[in-house]
């Protein structure tokens, strides 16, 4: 999870360059009153997720955990006009704020809201996709990899959120903080990346650390 009190550094990048709106203020003040703040990408991430998107002409996403929709109001802003977002999200309660802050930041006719485990909602999505985001479930990354793959077209985008896990997944030992399927999953995916001919990525040193992958 991210720290909540931001660097001074972190504070003078976001205000150039990933200043927050009325909308995502209040999805943000929604999140630290459900003590559920830094669960999500922050404002940076968000800004990078656009900029990637951009770079890719990317129309069609998915996003595999939706949280409040923090992070789908940053990717449907951009997304062209005949652009969709697809979002999943298990939690219930999720759901209904996310579906909120669509309405408030006016991009809910751009945004299928879908309701269940990402897994099982996977096999009704086929690409090919431009851009997926993993920000989901950590023991299930390496699954969700290899549905990325599979559908999104060569040339696009595969990103995935917190994949340094607070830093733990670099050391040799599985550490205290994290489970046995945590660690090794996530040390998978990482190395899935890293290996895998189907992918030339690497990971960027956000402080969860974010993977950017291009599906070759």
């Amino acid at each position: 999870m991210r720290e909540k009190e931001l660097t001074t550094r972190q504070k003078y990048v976001d205000s150039l360059y990933a200043p927050e709106d009325s909308g995502l203020m209040a999805i943000r003040e929604r999140l630290v009153s459900a003590n559920r703040w830094g669960v999500n990408i922050g404002a940076n991430e968000g800004k990078i997720l656009q900029i990637l998107m951009k770079l890719t002409k990317a129309s069609q996403v998915v996003e595999i955990g939706t949280l409040f929709g923090y992070s789908g109001v940053w990717i449907a802003r951009v997304l062209p006009a005949e652009g969709r977002l697809f979002t999943i999200e298990r939690d219930h309660d999720c759901v209904r704020m996310a579906k909120k802050a669509f309405q408030e930041c006016g991009v809910a006719d751009r945004v299928t809201l879908i309701e269940g485990d990402a897994l099982d909602a996977l096999k009704d999505l086929e690409g090919p996709f431009d851009l997926v985001f993993i920000d989901a479930n950590k023991q299930a990354y390496p699954q969700y990899l290899e549905w990325a793959a599979a559908n999104v077209r060569r040339g696009g985008l595969i990103v995935a959120d917190n994949t340094l896990l607070g830093g733990h997944v670099a050391v040799d030992e599985k550490p205290e903080q994290l489970s046995r399927a945590q660690y090794a999953n996530m040390r998978a995916f990482n190395e899935a990346i890293a290996r895998d001919e189907r992918f030339f990525g690497t990971i960027f040193p956000t402080d969860e650390g974010l993977t950017v992958a291009i599906r070759q």
